[in-house]
């Protein structure tokens, strides 16, 4: 079962607090409990003081308001059921001994009943059992203080995988490290991470409820913590880890500290990462613009996992107030998924473009489509694959692909799809394609210069919606009249009539190639190495 209040207290037992010589207590029924945990001395000589306890307490009675014997057995009973350790009765009051019937209830549950002299004070017990939880208290901070010594000298020494081994030999039980995805990082012993699998819907609710959440899944054979790791709000994964039987506070206090390690640990671990990410998305940026020698070119694929001659571009396009965040998402689905590659974010305008370089791979093909499937504004494109040497055509494809399906309200489109596509951009060079787009749209770019793309946008919208005019203005949020008044200025800036079927095909094609990677008209640089 699943606890969320974590695991409980330490506490000395029954037996140790028989074994106090100057309290000079007596066990005289229920032997087999003497191994039950004390959690405080609590006095009481109600009938039932059952909805005073918690459970745990050592109890102290002389019985005094219990007059027939026959009620010894209900009470013992009434006492076990709430969860005491040990029931304390002093003698030579009202009672010379023990009651019998309390005696045989007491063997029948297993609940240690202790004989208190009647020249013993209650206080003296309490005081006893107080010294030992503290002694047992000091003790524990002891050992966990060692335990934390020992964690941090394995985090200096070997990052976080000597974080996991030395919390899982120092709780004497295993220990997993994972992803937020609960994918296994480290593991000791290695088989432990075979535990997950088992794991994983505890694992999810832990993480809905957010970055500071942990839980406790106990069995009678063991119990299992579970602690998000992360930190400045952002989740960076789980330590799960099981130790033998009931979890104490020095298990507790372990598993904080390998918590707060494992956390900084992954949080540099991630600025470094940062770091390298801003350098692949530079590089990346130059081999997209053709700018990098194909001998470098492939020595920087080689170095991010991929292999030269079977290359991916992927785009996303979004709002530019999105792009950003979008590509820290990218990065961070990469991280956890293990997908190989670079990633770079670009604005123009108002719109931001998310350019992946990453493998052929289905796998992360369809891992990259998930992401704008739950993104409603985000259009992606793929391209088609390509050695390293052409990479800057594959980004072109990837981005006229995903200018289609942000046009069509599609989450994900493949360039190997649009046929009429393949053959307008495989039979024309980068620059004819610019000089294209010079010749259709430059009149109306040029007006457009410091007007954030108003009429840009229009004729963009008014062509995706086939030239319906409410769909249009409903997008654009303007009045029918304004959006006739812009087609029209439109015409007379581009020399085009809307009304045409070619000249509106013409102006569609100038928008889809347009925003793609510029053109290089410059030839490669030299291959130096």
């Amino acid at each position: 079962m699943i606890n969320d209040r974590g695991w409980g207290p330490m506490a000395v037992t029954v037996a140790q607090v028989l074994a106090l010589p100057e309290l000079r207590l007596r066990m005289v029924a229920g032997g087999t409990g003497v191994g039950n945990e004390v959690r405080w001395v609590h006095v009481s000589e109600t009938v039932d003081p059952t909805p005073w306890l918690r459970g745990g307490e050592l109890l102290l009675t002389t019985g005094m308001r219990i007059t027939d014997p026959a009620e010894f057995g209900p009470y013992l009973h009434r006492l076990a059921d709430a969860g005491l350790a040990g029931l304390g009765f002093g003698v030579g009051l009202d009672h010379p001994d023990v009651p019998e019937p309390l005696r045989a209830a007491a063997e029948e549950r297993g609940l240690p009943v202790l004989e208190i002299p009647v020249d013993a004070p209650y206080v003296a017990i309490s005081e006893g059992v107080s010294n030992l939880l503290a002694a047992e208290r000091y003790d524990t901070i002891a050992r966990a203080f060692d335990a934390q010594q020992t964690l941090t000298a394995a985090a200096l020494e070997s990052g976080r995988g000597g974080i996991v081994t030395a919390i899982s030999r120092a709780v004497d039980g295993w220990a997993v490290l994972t992803d937020t995805a609960a994918t296994v990082v480290r593991a000791w012993p290695p088989e432990a991470g075979e535990r997950l699998p088992a794991l994983l819907p505890d694992l999810m609710r832990t993480r809905e409820r957010g970055i500071r959440a942990s839980s406790a899944v106990v069995t009678p054979r063991e119990s299992i913590a579970i602690h998000t790791l992360g930190a400045r709000g952002r989740m960076r994964g789980f330590l799960v880890a099981g130790v033998p039987g009931r979890a104490s506070d020095y298990s507790r206090m372990v598993l904080a500290g390998g918590v707060a390690l494992l956390s900084l640990e992954m949080e540099r671990s991630q600025a470094a990462s940062r770091q390298l990410r801003r350098l692949r998305a530079d590089t990346l940026l130059q081999l997209l613009r053709g700018a990098i020698a194909p001998t470098v070119a492939h020595q920087h694929v080689t170095g991010w996992d991929l292999d030269p001659t079977a290359l991916r571009v992927a785009t996303y396009l979004c709002d530019a107030s999105r792009g950003d965040p979008l590509g820290d998402r990218v990065n961070e689905l990469m991280s956890e998924a293990n997908l190989p590659g670079a990633v770079v974010v670009q604005t123009t305008g108002r719109q931001a473009r998310v350019t992946v370089l990453t493998d052929d791979s289905d796998r992360t093909a369809r891992a990259l489509a998930r992401l704008a499937s739950v993104r409603p504004t985000v259009a992606l494109g793929l391209g088609d694959v390509v050695p390293v040497e052409r990479v800057t055509h594959s980004h072109r494809a990837a981005s006229h692909a995903a200018e289609v399906g942000q046009a069509e309200r599609r989450a994900v489109t493949r360039f190997d799809d649009l046929e009429a596509l393949q053959m307008l951009f495989h039979a024309q060079s980068p620059q004819a394609l610019a000089g294209f787009v010079r010749r259709v749209l430059g009149p109306l770019q040029q007006h457009d210069g410091g007007r954030d793309g108003t009429l840009l946008g229009t004729l963009r919208a008014f062509l995706a919606h086939n030239g319906h005019w409410n769909e249009t203005a409903a997008e654009l949020g303007i009045h029918r009249h304004t959006l006739r008044a812009r087609i029209e200025r439109i015409e007379r800036i581009t020399g085009r009539d809307l009304a045409s079927a070619y000249e509106r095909m013409e102006l569609w094609l100038a928008l889809l190639a347009d925003g793609a990677a510029d053109p290089d008209d410059t030839p490669p640089p030299p291959d130096r190495t």
